[in-house]
């Protein structure tokens, strides 16, 4: 199981859990699976949150909102072969802001694909109410 906690003070990271009957549960490592550090000289936490694990050919993917290490909220995901090491994306944002029902949010993906297509479902915060709605977005394969 993977999950998202944070400290009294600080960053928000991903932890993993295993668990042999799916009742009690014990935190896998000593620290985060995954995490994202703050900017230089910032003294606001960051968030990396709300993981979707999902296996694509030879590989796991981690699909996961980041917010606040750089600029708004948006969607990216890492990648691994063991569940334990992953490498984070470092291009392009899945989904970011970009239309007025998401911004300034545009976070928290859930993606399946079906029949050559990926949907990625994820929170939209925006408006002058800065109201949320589950937005869609997009992608064929």
């Amino acid at each position: 199981m993977f999950y998202n906690a944070k400290p009294p003070h600080g960053s928000e990271r991903i932890f993993a859990a295993v668990s042999d009957d799916l009742e009690t549960w014990k935190r896998s490592g000593t620290g985060p699976t995954l995490e994202n550090l703050p900017p230089a000289g910032s003294k606001r936490g960051v968030i990396s949150g709300d993981p979707q694990v999902v296996r694509m050919g030879d590989e796991w993917v981690m699909f996961y909102f980041g917010a606040f290490w750089k600029q708004g909220a948006f969607n990216t995901f890492a990648a691994s072969h063991d569940l334990v090491h992953w490498t984070k994306w470092d291009g392009e944002d899945l989904v970011r802001a970009s239309e007025p029902y998401d911004t300034p949010f545009a976070h928290k993906p859930w993606i399946i694909k079906y029949d050559g297509v990926v949907y990625q479902f994820y929170c939209a915060v925006g408006g002058k109410t800065q109201h949320r709605v589950i937005a869609l977005a997009t992608s064929k394969i």
